[in-house]
């Protein structure tokens, strides 16, 4: 459990960082995408590794007792990759707003990889 649930942080924190990097060029470019050809595809594909993430994140939670994290950390932080996985791709949307998500978001991730290898 604790090798497929650091693969899926991992994956989770380089969409963090596309979701970041797809926000900055939106705000760029001032186009709105293609819905069912590039932004549904993304966020699906964001959301499976999501709520796999957040099923085994939550069974660790509960058989490892980490330091400091909790579950509702756990559901706040899919939630909000969610959210910003869409709000990206809109250039009406404040990017300091997805920067602050993205930043909440990279600590409860950093602070699972941390509490993975602390257990290790």
């Amino acid at each position: 459990m604790h090798k497929q649930l650091e693969e899926l942080t991992k994956q989770l924190q380089n969409y963090n960082d596309e979701i970041l990097q797809i926000a900055e060029q939106t705000r760029h470019h001032h186009e709105f995408p293609d819905f069912l050809g590039t932004v549904k595809p993304f966020v699906d594909e964001v959301k499976q590794v999501v709520d796999e993430w957040k099923r085994t994140a939550l069974a660790w939670i509960q058989s490892a007792r980490p330091k400091y994290v909790y579950p509702q950390q756990i559901e706040t932080t899919g939630e909000n990759i969610e959210k910003i996985a869409i709000e990206a791709f809109y250039p009406n949307a404040k990017i300091s707003r997805i920067k602050q998500f993205h930043q909440s978001i990279e600590y409860t991730l950093l602070l699972v990889c941390e509490r993975l290898k602390e257990n290790e």
